[in-house]
């Protein structure tokens, strides 16, 4: 019985040859999960099933010659659609194919794919499985295993299979065959010819994984970790005080990052803002400055791994001001002048890292986020302004009322109004704030 839906059924049973859907949507359905993405694949070549396609009215563009994929697209819902193909490898595990050829065999098309449980394929019109990998007794047996007897062809054609091994078997809860294993240690080296946007891609996916200590002890155990992160090695073994730590600093980098909310940008800087520590007890001797070093090193990771510029951005002011307050002795108008300065999007993320840093170190200790959380709602409430483009009067009104002419004066002018206004919302009034800036021109003078 087919669950596919109904106009892909038909447009499949009038298809020369039978139609297949494969890898996650097929998996994901037997794991009782939802798939959001169906990919289909057959003997019949793109240009035949472009052809077919157009007879039933379906748009159906090429996606890629080579790999023999196009988009057929039935009552907008769009397929990927690949032909069966084998294909060769070079040396090396950069995942480019020397040579590719087209066939008509699925056993030969299952044998490229990387792991038996994405190599079962289920008839689009029937319903019925063909698994030529066993990849249906794999489930059953909650187990992560190569499409080949022998783990090593398959994740020397792409090093980053070595990442996916450990994303599935973490996102399935499946264990992971020994051999395979073995075999992606012994491997693991060929991540270094994988391309940082790639690596990057798919430490995104681990992040966001709920078990996510459980990926990176995984990636930790096969040395795959330092190859995509390789600044994270000196934190592996690296004693903290038993009072405020459970963990060496790199478990405490995992727990705090699974503590994270479910976001990149989160999980990221859960991971990374303890990893100026080795190197700041190399240069002082102590932690104390490992926030504004780490900072540096985050950039230094993620411009690798070509993070746009945004999250860099977020990620290196959150790891940068992770420590400030931590004994909460700061006053409350020096906390809100930090606020601003570091915007709202930043406070949230400071607010999240701060309770996932307590929550990571496996300690119940004191200082939360509380104070942080209540003056920030505070600022909220009271409409405090959180740029000089907030405040009630523009540089051209203060020019034109002071009689001052254009100068990075005035723009150091407004600054010490916003300053004031987050302490004293109330004073953001065109007279009041007219007045302020009398004081302090006169004050200058």
């Amino acid at each position: 019985m087919s669950n596919y839906p109904e106009r892909l059924i038909h447009f499949a049973s009038q298809l020369p040859s039978p139609l297949y859907a494969v890898g996650g949507c097929v998996r994901d359905s037997l794991l009782g999960k939802q798939s959001h993405d169906i990919d289909l694949c057959s003997a019949i070549t793109p240009e035949t099933m472009q052809t077919l396609a157009k007879e039933h009215g379906f748009p159906c563009p090429l996606v890629n010659q080579r790999l023999g994929t196009v988009l057929l697209c039935i009552d907008g819902i769009k397929y990927e659609h690949t032909t069966f193909r084998t294909e060769s490898y070079p040396s090396g595990g950069n995942h480019s194919p020397e040579t590719i050829s087209f066939t008509e065999s699925l056993e030969l098309d299952a044998r490229r794919r990387d792991f038996s449980i994405n190599a079962i394929y289920q008839n689009v019109v029937t319903g019925q499985f063909e698994d030529p990998c066993n990849g249906l007794t794999d489930i059953k047996n909650r187990l992560i295993r190569t499409t080949t007897d022998d783990p090593s062809l398959i994740l020397k054609d792409d090093g980053l299979r070595i990442l996916r091994l450990v994303r599935f078997a973490v996102s399935t809860g499946f264990d992971v065959d020994p051999g395979t294993f073995s075999a992606a240690k012994e491997h693991v080296n060929l991540l270094e010819d994988i391309a940082w946007e790639r690596k990057r891609e798919e430490l995104d996916r681990i992040l966001l994984l709920k078990d996510v200590v459980r990926a990176l002890e995984m990636l930790t155990e096969l040395q795959a970790l330092f190859l995509v992160i390789p600044e994270l090695r000196a934190c592996d073994g690296l004693a903290q005080r038993a009072d405020y730590h459970r963990h060496d600093v790199l478990r405490h980098l995992f727990h705090t990052c699974e503590q994270a909310p479910f976001s990149v940008e989160l999980r990221l800087m859960g991971l990374l803002h303890d990893i100026g520590k080795p190197a700041a007890l190399e240069r002082d001797g102590n932690y104390y400055r490992h926030p504004e070093i780490g900072a540096a090193i985050s950039d230094n990771v993620m411009k690798r791994l070509v993070y746009p510029n945004a999250v860099i951005r977020r990620v290196h002011s959150a790891v940068r001001w992770h420590m400030f307050d931590l004994d909460e002795n700061a006053r409350e108008d020096t906390v809100k002048k930090r606020f601003v300065s570091i915007g709202k999007q930043g406070v949230e993320d400071l607010i999240g890292l701060r309770e996932a840093d307590v929550n990571g170190s496996g300690i119940r200790n004191g200082y939360r986020a509380e104070k942080w959380r209540r003056i920030y709602a505070d600022m909220l409430e009271k409409e405090c302004p959180w740029s000089s483009d907030d405040l009630a009067l523009t540089g051209r009104e203060l020019m034109d009322a002071l009689d001052l002419p254009p100068s990075p004066e005035v723009a150091k002018l407004k600054e010490k109004l916003l300053l004031h206004c987050v302490c004293h919302p109330g004073d953001n009034r065109p007279d009041k704030l007219l007045r302020i800036a009398r004081d302090i021109c006169v004050k200058k003078a």
